[in-house]
């Protein structure tokens, strides 16, 4: 899947997008969608959404997660997909095992605390 057409995105100043507003899924509300297409809690009022998607930021994704019962963090990641790596880091000899997971992510893919 790819990003729906009634997301509208959302960027920080530099042009990077953040994430989405869904404004059909719980009209009247608004949801926030980060950036793993994941929702945020609803909000009333569009000034809010962009407030949560700032919040959440980007940074997030830097964080490990746990997949399958294993270590994982973010590789790369696009509208379309996201592909995690067991590796620690992007050292050439640190290869790992790497996973390919459909955009949006699924509950299968949880932050790690």
């Amino acid at each position: 899947m790819a990003v729906p057409d009634h997301w509208i995105p959302h960027a920080r100043e530099d042009g990077e997008v953040i994430g989405w507003i869904d404004m059909q899924t719980a009209t009247p509300n608004l949801i926030p969608i980060d950036r793993l297409g994941r929702p945020l809690s609803a909000v009333s009022e569009w000034p809010d959404a962009e407030e949560a998607l700032e919040r959440r930021g980007l940074r997030f994704l830097m964080n490990r997660f746990r997949f399958e019962g294993r270590t994982v963090r973010i590789r790369s990641l696009d509208d379309h997909r996201i592909v995690l790596t067991t590796a620690a880091s992007d050292a050439v000899g640190d290869v790992g095992e790497e996973y390919v997971l459909d955009f949006p992510a699924g509950p299968e893919l949880v932050e790690s605390p």
